[in-house]
């Protein structure tokens, strides 16, 4: 089984390739240049395994929220990767990629954030235990100054790239690709597969503006 991951959900950018057991990635933070990064770093890997794109078995790609133009950038790539192929493409809520690290948590519900404006979060809350399937039961935006008062209790375990914010700490801020890599082998032997075309996740819905009349 071939995988490839792509996340470009937002400034903390990543790929992995899952090769019958091999796994290899790459981390870096993008500033606002996803599509001119995340295609060299995809070929870096594909090329180090001795692969060919049409090779791949699946394309996993994070579908947001995040970046408007960031997220759609991952979910591009990966649309290109596998329309020539018979490959399968695999979509993840990054929510779920952030909060699948603490899969083994199994008395707290594990908390989600994402930076999504100033001053805001999205959250997602996902109830234990966490698997490469799970939805969240709970999910919105936030004002930084609520995360306390909502969610940093006994009961919730907080996590993802929005918990830099809260707390002052970079802990948790990167999206290992190794998980993306995980939850789409999970769901391909499950035999759960995402329709042929991926939809972004937007923490808001996109504003649309009007053309002006001429």
């Amino acid at each position: 089984m071939k995988i490839l991951g792509i996340d470009t959900s937002t400034a903390f950018a990543g790929v992995g390739l899952y090769v019958d057991g091999d796994v290899s990635t790459r981390s870096w933070q993008s500033r606002h240049n996803h599509g001119r990064e995340v295609m060299p770093a995809v070929m870096e890997l594909v090329n180090a395994a001795g692969l060919k794109a049409s090779d791949l078995d699946a394309v996993a790609a994070a579908l947001g929220p995040g970046g408007f133009s960031a997220v759609r950038v991952g979910i591009a790539t990966a649309h290109g990767l596998v329309a020539p192929t018979e490959a399968r493409l695999i979509g993840v809520p990054t929510h779920l990629l952030q909060a699948y690290r603490h899969r083994t948590v199994t008395t707290k519900h594990v908390v989600s954030l994402i930076p999504v404006g100033r001053n805001q979060l999205s959250f997602s809350v996902f109830a234990h235990p966490i698997s490469a399937s799970s939805e969240a039961v709970e999910f919105g935006i936030c004002e930084e100054g609520e995360v306390a008062s909502r969610f940093d209790d006994n009961d919730h375990v907080l996590c993802g790239e929005g918990t830099e914010r809260h707390t002052g700490s970079g802990n948790g801020v990167v999206r290992p690709p190794e998980h993306l890599l995980d939850i789409a082998l999970e769901r391909l032997e499950r035999g759960e597969i995402s329709d042929s075309f991926l939809e972004p996740i937007y923490s808001r819905p996109p504003t649309i503006t009007a053309p002006r009349a001429t």
